[in-house]
């Protein structure tokens, strides 16, 4: 590996350069500068581009199957959402309609760690003051459901298009919470919070988004004669974006086989028309730039190698230690995740990491569960540093948990 990469980048012109001045005949120098870099130069440059098309032929050929599917979240102040931004969507639309408001459910985002948000909901409430009429209310402190739900909606999409499923990073997500009146209140005005130790750390008036946008769409069908069977193939054409999105598609009854082309959709089912069939749009790409648009982007895009893409394609995973650190290195997204070790264990005890975010793949971790417990240790020099250090050491630990069934994963930071 090494000789190769040393070979690959090595600068010719460079080296050559470095060469001729060691010849004193300025005669044999030019005679020497011109065959060398005039002649054999463009051998050089040919050579290099040639070698970088079949590299890049190479891993088009290794490509992942399910590389137009990555989902990314990031969070937004309400006042600076921008409608025409076309990679950054609601994760729920309601949250634009205000209907959380006129119901009287507030919702906040916690910028805080993992710990401190479980022991926030443990608060159980929190106070508040009516700006007009300065009376005393208590809200109860509630996970955001409807965020999960939102999730738990994709993951059946992707089943329903046969689309293998990736862990969608919940860091954000579960920063979100309801707070719900313990009594009836005035809907027309605001509320003043005291947040006590939680001040500065709660953020009111945010808005989780996603790449994902939600189109209704008219199709067309083409009927099919088969031996023992009618099935339609609707196609459904799809607007500006991306050539690398992915598309899914929400129709009633099974939906046989979806194939994408550069601007529409196949659709293959039995049924004779799509009715009220949503188009879903993974947006990759660019994701534009929007003003006010400054907070951590969370995603499930994996870091790409040729390794990493030669194993997806043939589906083996070399379980040695080597192996599995690079895996999460592979996972770690923009952080500095440092895997100091692992141990398989029947128990573990102290502030225990869960891989818990596939709750709706069926693959969360059981209280009770018999299984021994593939315990990996974290090092982390800055104690005080991003609070999503430890939500993506779960979103990783939730992705190794899909694919070590026999083992319960978790970690700890040391």
């Amino acid at each position: 590996g090494t000789v190769m990469e040393e070979e690959k980048f090595f600068d010719y012109g460079n080296y050559i350069q470095e060469r001729l001045k060691e010849i004193d005949d300025l005669d044999e120098r030019r005679y020497a500068k011109e065959l060398l870099l005039n002649s054999l130069g463009s051998v050089f440059r040919w050579t290099e581009e040639k070698y970088r098309a079949l590299e890049r032929r190479i891993m088009d050929e290794l490509a992942v199957p399910w590389g137009h599917f990555h989902v990314s979240m990031t969070i937004v102040e309400r006042d600076n959402y921008d409608p025409i931004n076309g990679y950054w969507y609601p994760v729920c639309g309601e949250d634009l309609k205000g209907e959380a408001e006129r119901t009287g459910c507030r919702s906040v985002y916690l910028a805080a760690g993992e710990w401190e948000c479980r022991e926030f909901l443990r608060c159980g409430t929190v106070a508040g003051t009516e700006e007009t009429t300065g009376k005393e209310v208590r809200f109860r402190i509630r996970k955001s459901g409807r965020y999960t739900h939102a999730v738990e909606k994709l993951y059946a999409l992707f089943r329903a298009n046969h689309i293998p499923w990736q862990t969608v990073h919940m860091g954000h997500l579960e920063r979100f919470f309801d707070l719900e009146p313990e009594e009836d209140i005035r809907t027309d005005t605001g509320t003043v919070f005291r947040w006590g130790k939680w001040e500065g750390l709660v953020r009111e008036e945010f808005l989780p988004l996603w790449n994902i946008s939600r189109t209704a769409v008219q199709s067309q069908e083409f009927r099919h004669p088969c031996l023992d069977e009618v099935v339609y193939e609707h196609i459904c054409h799809l607007g500006a974006g991306q050539e690398g999105d992915g598309c899914l598609v929400d129709a009633d009854g099974d939906i046989l086989s979806i194939r994408h082309e550069k601007d529409r959709v196949f659709i293959r089912t039995g049924r004779e028309t799509l009715e009220n069939a949503v188009l879903y749009r993974i947006h990759q790409g660019d994701a534009g730039d929007s003003h006010g648009y400054r907070y951590p982007v969370l995603s499930n895009r994996r870091r790409d190698s040729f390794a990493a893409r030669y194993l997806y394609q043939t589906g083996n995973f070399i379980q040695t230690p080597m192996e599995l650190y690079r895996k999460i290195g592979e996972l770690s997204g923009g952080y500095d995740i440092r895997p100091q070790g692992y141990v398989i264990t029947d128990h573990a005890e102290g502030r225990l990491l869960e891989g818990d975010m596939n709750v709706c793949a069926g693959t969360s971790v059981f209280a009770g569960d018999g299984r021994s417990i593939l315990l990996f240790r974290f090092g982390r020099e800055d104690t005080d540093g991003d609070y999503l250090y430890e939500s993506q050491i779960r979103y990783i630990l939730s992705q190794l948990q899909m694919e070590f069934l026999e083992y319960r994963c978790m970690g700890v930071v040391e």
